[in-house]
């Protein structure tokens, strides 16, 4: 358990010294924009994540980024939308086509007002919520609520209920680190209720980071690494 807490201490200091705010990485036009933020979060998954969240602007620039007009819509009209965009969907069309409608008509249930969702509401209810959207699980969810947390400083009070978004990633290191004694989702998510639990989501994006940037799935940079001191290298 020492060693755990050690690994925890070093990704929470590695999150305070390089985390940058979403601004830094989604689109000011995404970020300001609620419905365009719901669409471009949905679709944050499995792919790119610079790719995911400039479909919406893509969807905008069609004139069609519109909860109203996407919901009144058939299937065949929102797969030749996704066709003609410039970034298309990572799981192709027909499930890109579900995701796009459920977020349309979710919003329909909120008044029209994408934010209505989570205004108002626990982030427990948030997640609730999100995942009425196919293909929205729990863990992106988890990632809209920690961002609609760390930049419009929502659920303030309710951060030990925010889960980490346990990707390939976070999962990784949180097996090489030892953290946990398997590559499982629901390991991680465990591990960082356990370990942090004042806020489990705040191990998010640092493990994340240290995923991408040193701990590759094959030839991890261990020497360069954060974690390199504390690291079980369980590789």
């Amino acid at each position: 358990m020492k060693n755990k807490t050690a690994i925890v201490a070093k990704l929470i200091e590695h999150g305070k010294q390089y985390y940058q705010p979403d601004a830094a990485r989604v689109p000011q036009e995404v970020l300001s924009d609620p419905f365009a933020f719901l669409i471009g979060a949905a679709f944050n998954n499995g792919m790119c994540h610079q790719q995911a969240w400039k479909i919406p602007l893509c969807i905008k620039r069609e004139g069609l980024l519109d909860a109203a007009k996407l919901a009144a819509m058939e299937e065949q009209e929102l797969q030749r939308l996704l066709e003609s965009l410039s970034i298309k969907p990572r799981w192709g069309y027909e499930r890109g086509v579900k995701t796009l409608k459920d977020a349309a008509m979710l919003v329909m249930a909120h008044g029209g007002d994408a934010s209505a969702i989570w205004r108002n509401s626990s982030s427990q209810e948030t997640v609730r919520k999100l995942q009425c959207i196919y293909g929205v699980g729990k863990h992106i969810a988890s990632m809209i609520v920690r961002i609609l947390r760390d930049n419009l400083g929502m659920f303030s009070e309710q951060k030990h209920e925010i889960d980490v978004k346990s990707d390939v990633h976070l999962m990784r290191v949180f097996k090489r680190a030892g953290l946990t004694e398997t590559v499982s989702d629901v390991a991680a998510v465990n591990a960082a209720r356990e370990l942090h639990p004042e806020f489990p989501g705040a191990l998010d994006w640092p493990a994340w980071n240290i995923g991408r940037k040193w701990c590759y799935s094959d030839g991890p940079n261990c020497t360069q690494c954060p974690l390199d001191a504390v690291c079980e290298k369980a590789i």
